[in-house]
């Protein structure tokens, strides 16, 4: 008699700029669950907020999912067609699976939002949980986060609408006298390198915070750091476990959407060509950040390092997992077999109240 598999939820989509990352990373997920052990559900979360739980041969899964140079616009959005899904809500798909595994980035994924709504309906999920999950999504209070956990990370200002509008020129002043070297501007809330612009030495960020504010109601304006790029990604939640080091190359002046997420547009290294002292100084920040906002399932820590000194930039609890995505390319370079995570982090999840944290 055949094993009963588990019957896993993929959520994707949503209504963020960050839409069809999130689609192309839940799309990979689909196809790399074993089905030997899963009974896959994908589930689209719609522009217009609805579910829609796609069928196998959905238009979603069978075409090749593509992001291009851009965020997507709420203004080009349709709807899946009823030969392609059936409208579902999450306490039907709570009777339907046994646990869910969130593939949103941004707003309403990542945020603590959806992890908040699943809490309330019993629903069992892959990720960090409401706390985690709003305090390394709001970028500033993650660097506050970060700096009372005795991390580091550079310098910043919380910027809210009101203060600018108010106070244009004295923040603008203050922004040049406090990053004489620089300055990096972005949205507080946004991921994907939306909206991000970055500085050079007395460069005026008056524009640059402009933009940032045409997505966010906050902006965050952080010391620029120019030096070596590097992420690490950290996976479970008993005595969880680190990738190796990533060294990032982006082609542009920085790591932006375009870099992430267009092939060629970057070069990403596994492991990072650092010395073996800097990859444990790396791996170790970022486990302890992963235990300090008590995360699950899989993150990714991302540093800026001069002079042997790594630097926290941001913490990512929904990481992207497309096909060229850092985390499934990391697992692949380090000979590690990316559904066997996939496996860990799904039964923690399924198992949560009877795991006990190892520090």
């Amino acid at each position: 008699m055949l094993k009963e598999r588990i019957r896993v939820g993929v959520l994707m989509g949503g209504k963020s700029g960050e839409r069809e990352v999130s689609l192309a990373s839940g799309c990979h997920l689909v196809r790399t669950l074993d089905p030997t052990k899963y009974e896959v559900y994908p589930i689209e979360l719609g522009m217009d907020g609805k579910w829609y739980l796609h069928h196998i041969d959905s238009t979603l899964l069978s075409e090749p999912r593509t992001i291009g140079t851009e965020p997507p616009t709420a203004d080009t959005y349709e709807p899946p067609t009823a030969n392609d899904s059936e409208l579902v809500t999450g306490r039907v798909m709570k009777s339907r699976i046994d646990v869910l595994f969130l593939a949103l980035h941004g707003p309403g994924g990542e945020d603590g939002a959806i992890q908040g709504y699943l809490e309330t309906l019993g629903i069992p999920y892959v990720g960090s949980g409401i706390l985690a999950s709003a305090l390394t999504m709001d970028k500033g209070r993650c660097k506050t986060f970060i700096q009372a956990s005795g991390l580091p990370t550079p310098n910043w200002i919380l910027l809210r609408k009101n203060q600018w509008e108010k106070e244009t020129e004295k923040f603008r002043q203050r922004a040049l006298a406090d990053f004489p070297d620089g300055m990096v501007v972005k949205p507080n809330n946004l991921g994907s390198s939306i909206g991000i612009s970055v500085l050079s030495a007395g460069e005026n960020p008056f524009d640059a915070i402009e933009r940032a504010f045409l997505v966010d109601s906050e902006v965050l304006i952080e010391a620029r750091i120019q030096g070596k790029e590097l992420t690490c990604g950290v996976y479970g939640q008993e005595n969880p476990e680190v990738l190796p080091v990533t060294e990032i190359r982006p082609k542009n002046e920085f790591f932006d959407y375009e870099s992430k997420y267009q092939a060629g547009a970057s070069e990403e290294i596994t492991p990072a060509e650092i010395s073996d002292e800097l990859a444990r100084e790396v791996q170790s920040l970022a486990r302890n950040a992963h235990l300090a906002f008590g995360c699950r399932g899989i993150t990714r820590t991302d540093f800026m390092v001069v002079d042997e000194k790594p630097s926290i930039i941001e913490v990512n609890t929904i990481p992207g997992m497309t096909s060229v995505s850092i985390i499934p390319r990391a697992c692949e370079a380090a000979g590690l077999d990316f559904e066997v995570i996939l496996d860990r982090v799904i039964g923690e999840a399924l198992f949560r109240e009877e795991l006990i944290p190892v520090a």
